[in-house]
């Protein structure tokens, strides 16, 4: 069975790590800076990409944060053709994301 677990060791960043078992098959890492949540660490296969993003960013969510932000250039690729962003790295409203349903 795959888990998405948030890890809450980690005091410097909020992260979110994909499992099976032991196995760990991805994960994600960002902080606050104000309102916005920077994502600026995404490492895992394809596969994993939509639900560790959707994961922290329903957290984000949860605690009153609406804005996002990738720092993750290498990525953007990706995040544009699974819906996260347009043309810039910006979420301007995660609520209006999610509010959208899935495609």
């Amino acid at each position: 069975m795959i888990e998405i677990l948030q890890n809450k060791e980690n005091s410097d960043k909020i992260e979110f790590c994909a499992r099976d078992g032991e196995e760990n098959l991805g994960r994600i890492a960002g902080w606050l800076d104000g309102d916005t949540f920077v994502i600026d660490e995404l490492e895992c296969e394809d596969f994993f990409t939509d639900g560790l993003v959707r994961a922290i960013l329903n957290l984000m969510t949860l605690h009153g944060i609406d804005m996002a932000r990738f720092d993750l250039p290498e990525q953007m690729g990706r995040l544009k053709n699974l819906g996260f962003v347009n043309d810039e790295p910006v979420m301007h409203s995660i609520s209006a994301f999610f509010d959208r349903g899935c495609n």
